[in-house]
């Protein structure tokens, strides 16, 4: 089971406003890989300070635990300059945390002789090291990781292009790759504002940089596909595609279009070629087949894993003793309550009532309204106004509600919609995607009518 945060109240360094954070003081890797993803990127145990805007990150001690590769290791910053006495009762409070959550038979020598670490880079090496990676792997990446947090913290998209501009030649598919944790973490953060601000920062790289320009290119390709969805126009994108990389996004994508249908079209123009002589064509179609097919497989397998991890979690759930303790598991994995947690719950119930289990169907509807519950509480107030203008069609109502949050329309909140509106479009989601144009359409009309001139 994952270890829950800790809230501690901490004091902004630039404004001096004090705020309620969340502390992560166990991270377990085989629980929340995507702790990981956020130590690496610098952005655990970090805050946006809601007075001046200023991203905080804070020094805390914390245990960094691996059960596969055996690492314990533990951060006690250099900077809190604690006794040894402290420091030890420290560390043996976190092993003691995570001892007594531990089976016994998986408690194994490594976790009686944690590694001490004082600064947050030598934690990073040695946690890097244990995935292989060499000094010199480790000195490129802590160039680019200086060089993303620099471009990341300038608070005008005019320095963030000057300083793109001076480093084109270190903007590398490694770089494309921190970048895209980054803006990944900013967006379950649920800060508008700072994703509109890394947003723009992500069209000046891939509008200036060499590497850019190729993302930006594969990104037309699939845009072709998901403008218009069907086995044809995947076909030729597929064919189009200019690299693997691209080739795998197209499959995951269009994983439903790849039916026989689709097959027998493909198999057609092999034989075409074949039969006009175009044997290096007919070899170059023969291996995208070959290698649709393995993606495909690599797809369903992903797929089928995920199914089985929301299941298992959905048993873990059903086995809450209270409706807190539920409650506290659901904030705990909240990460995990997306789409396809829903889509098994509701195959779960579906199968309840076909086996006349009226008593398990209760439960997993209790379950998902529950959950839901938890969901809309989590989100930050932009995300919550979104959804509760998607469940209303009508115009008016919508305006209605537009007018309840007037302070919420920002220009950075319309900036939002509208790049929300680009990835539905972009995911081939077109309903979705005219829903929250009309949305953004009708927010910026009340967000350019003077409270005084607003309708009662």
């Amino acid at each position: 089971m994952p270890f829950p945060p800790v809230p501690m109240v901490i004091r902004c360094p630039f404004c001096g406003q004090s705020v309620q954070v969340q502390v992560r003081q166990i991270i377990d890797v085989s629980e929340e890989p995507h702790l990981k993803r956020l130590l690496l990127a610098g952005r655990l145990n970090a805050f946006t300070c809601p007075r001046c805007g200023n991203r905080v990150s804070f020094a805390a001690p914390f245990l960094y635990h691996d059960p596969e590769k055996e690492l314990a290791f533990v951060f006690i910053p250099i900077q809190a300059n604690l006794k040894e006495a402290d420091r030890q009762r420290i560390v043996g409070q976190l092993m003691d945390a995570v001892m007594r959550q531990l089976p016994k038979e998986k408690r194994k020598a490594y976790l009686l002789q944690p590694k001490e670490f004082f600064t947050i880079q030598s934690l990073l090496e040695a946690i890097l090291r244990a995935d292989g990676y060499t000094d010199e792997d480790l000195r490129a990446m802590e160039e680019r990781a200086l060089l993303l947090q620099r471009i990341l913290n300038t608070r005008r998209v005019e320095d963030a292009e000057e300083l793109i501009r001076e480093n084109v030649e270190k903007i590398d598919a490694e770089f494309f790759r921190l970048f895209q944790e980054a803006l990944a973490t900013v967006q379950e953060e649920g800060s508008a504002e700072e994703f509109a601000r890394i947003m723009a920062i992500r069209d000046r790289l891939l509008e200036l940089t060499p590497y850019g320009q190729t993302v930006r290119a594969r990104t037309q390709i699939i845009e072709k596909f998901t403008r218009a969805p069907s086995g044809e126009t995947l076909l030729e994108a597929l064919l189009e595609a200019p690299d693997p990389a691209t080739r795998q996004t197209l499959v995951a994508l269009g994983r439903p279009f790849l039916d026989y249908r689709f097959f027998q079209n493909l198999t057609r123009r092999i034989e075409e070629a074949e039969a006009a002589g175009r044997q290096e064509e007919a070899e170059r179609l023969i291996a995208l087949r070959r290698e649709i097919l393995e993606a495909r497989e690599a797809v369903d397998r992903e797929i089928r894993q995920i199914y089985e991890e929301r299941a298992r979690l959905i048993r873990e759930l059903l086995s809450a003793p209270s409706e807190r303790e539920l409650q506290e598991r659901l904030l705990q994995r909240i990460g995990e309550l997306d789409d396809i947690f829903f889509d098994v719950l509701q195959m779960n119930i579906e199968a309840a009532l076909e086996a006349g289990d009226a008593r398990m169907a209760q439960a997993l509807n209790l379950l998902g309204q529950i959950a839901m519950a938890v969901l809309q509480q989590t989100l930050p107030p932009e995300l919550r106004l979104l959804n509760a203008l998607l469940n209303v069609r009508s115009e008016e109502h919508r305006r209605q509600i537009l007018e309840r949050n007037r302070r919420l329309l920002t220009a950075e909140f319309r900036q939002w919609l509208q790049q929300m509106e680009t990835r539905m479009r972009e995911e081939g989601r077109a309903e979705m995607a005219e829903q929250i144009a009309a949305i953004r359409s009708l927010a910026e009309q009340v967000a350019a009518t003077p409270a005084i001139l607003r309708p009662s």
